[in-house]
């Protein structure tokens, strides 16, 4: 997805939110060169991704951090884990499980700090049903039961810590298919991303058949970076399914297909992308 004038303020919302989490005291330091850096970067059909990784990164190094979000990533799980047993029983009296699990698991999206949606994973607490019982806008669910009937293998690109705990249910159903699953999550940490240590805590390893990582920091899945197993995995794979809006941002328009994106619409820019109205349960597949 190209980068947008609308994307310019939300970058940067960002990241004088997570300055702030770290030193106050650097917020007009770092958004200086942050803005400077992302008015040189900023071309003609720049990929959103690529230019917010490169803003990300320098963020990052002038704060001298590894995990600014450490502290939230660690709520996001304890939040996520009150909600599992709730988003597991409204898949269990479901009529249509797969759609329930979708749904628990773009619940979980909503736990992205920074960008003008909640500021605290408590909110989800309050959420969580309504969200749930939003019917997905638009529902590719159909077209992903047909894929997944003659399928023997799935790549599932993780997204935001919290939200991988909720990817629980999912993950159950698509291994009840008896489908081989394989588990991407991030290189490095970067946003409130969940990295390899979240699979363990989440226990999302033990329903895993493989597990990788994208071998980078960056938004999303930087193909041009990934390693060969995750390519290989990609290519191989029946179908991929992608959490959240950072891995629409990366892989639209590329070669990654089928692909299933399992998101909220939190954003326009992404909305408009993807077909969908803002502030949406999204379920889309690309092939």
């Amino acid at each position: 997805m190209e980068f947008s004038a609308e994307c310019a303020p939300c970058l940067l919302r960002r990241i004088l939110f997570q300055t702030r989490l770290v030193d106050p005291s650097k917020e007009t330091e770092v958004m200086s060169a942050c803005v400077q850096l992302m008015a040189d970067e900023w071309e003609p059909g720049i990929r959103s991704a690529a230019l917010a990784t490169k803003v990300h990164r320098l963020n990052y190094d002038m704060l001298g951090v590894d995990d600014p979000y450490a502290e939230l990533k660690r709520e996001a799980n304890q939040v996520a884990f009150g909600l599992l047993p709730r988003g597991q029983e409204l898949v269990e009296a479901s009529d249509d499980r797969l759609t329930m699990a979708c749904l628990v698991a773009i619940a979980g999206n909503v736990m992205d700090f920074g960008i003008g949606g909640f500021e605290s994973p408590q909110e989800l607490r309050s959420t969580f049903d309504s969200l749930v019982a939003e019917a997905p806008e638009p529902n590719d669910v159909p077209r992903m039961r047909e894929i997944l009937k003659g399928a023997k293998e799935v790549v599932y690109l993780f997204d935001n810590c919290g939200e991988i705990v909720l990817d629980v249910p999912l993950l159950k159903e698509l291994k009840g298919m008896g489908l081989k699953v394989t588990g991407v999550v991030k290189g490095e940490p970067i946003i409130t991303d969940a990295t390899w240590e979240d699979l363990s805590i989440s226990g999302v390893d033990m329903l895993l058949d493989e597990r990788l990582t994208t071998g980078a920091f960056a938004i999303g899945v930087d193909l041009d970076q990934a390693p060969k197993e995750l390519l290989d995995a990609l290519r191989r794979a029946d179908l991929v399914i992608a959490k959240g809006m950072a891995n629409f941002e990366a892989l639209s328009g590329t070669w990654v297909r089928p692909i299933a994106h399992l998101l909220r619409s939190k954003c326009q820019p992404v909305s408009e992308a993807i077909g969908a109205k803002k502030d949406r349960n999204v379920i889309r597949i690309f092939e």
